[in-house]
């Protein structure tokens, strides 16, 4: 039975050192992504698998398929790290019944109406509402973007927020 090491949200989904360092640290064998965009084109999710480090299985699913998947096998025998591209991802998920006990907040870029909180971590009022929702519902959420790093907890950036 697979055990979810870390649950992440972070809009470059598998890239670098960063994740390298976050599968390390989550003693993961397996990264599942959780996006419906990703789940649907094929060509730009064999990049996304490629870019996984050598050895560590990939799987895409989307949300709607992603809470069966899980409560059928919990995506196999492998530790876990869960990426989400997106705070909408990780909401509809939640909502759809994904188990989530933690939920690391990593890189999420800046646009319009977007605010930095935290280094590469930008959180517009949609964001802060629904990581409300979700923190509610008794989910610990927290913002991490390396492991070398303190991580913050939500409620701390609030206040930059607002």
């Amino acid at each position: 039975m697979g055990s979810i090491n870390l649950i992440r949200a972070d809009f470059r989904l598998i890239h670098g050192q960063v994740i390298t360092k976050w599968l390390k640290e989550a003693n993961a064998k397996k990264i599942v992504v959780i996006n419906d965009e990703l789940a649907k084109d094929t060509f730009l999710a064999s990049i996304y698998t490629m870019a996984a480090p050598p050895g560590t299985k990939v799987e895409i699913h989307s949300i709607k398929d992603a809470v069966p998947q899980w409560e059928k096998d919990q995506f196999g025998k492998e530790p876990l790290l869960v990426l989400f591209k997106s705070i909408d991802d990780v909401y509809e998920a939640k909502k759809a019944g994904f188990p989530m006990e933690e939920l690391q907040i990593g890189g999420l870029g800046g646009g319009p109406g977007r605010v930095n909180v935290l280094n590469q971590i930008s959180l517009d009022q949609h964001d802060v509402d629904l990581l409300k929702e979700i923190q509610e519902q008794g989910t610990h959420v927290y913002l991490h973007v390396l492991p070398t790093e303190p991580k913050i907890e939500f409620d701390k950036v609030l206040t930059k927020f607002n």
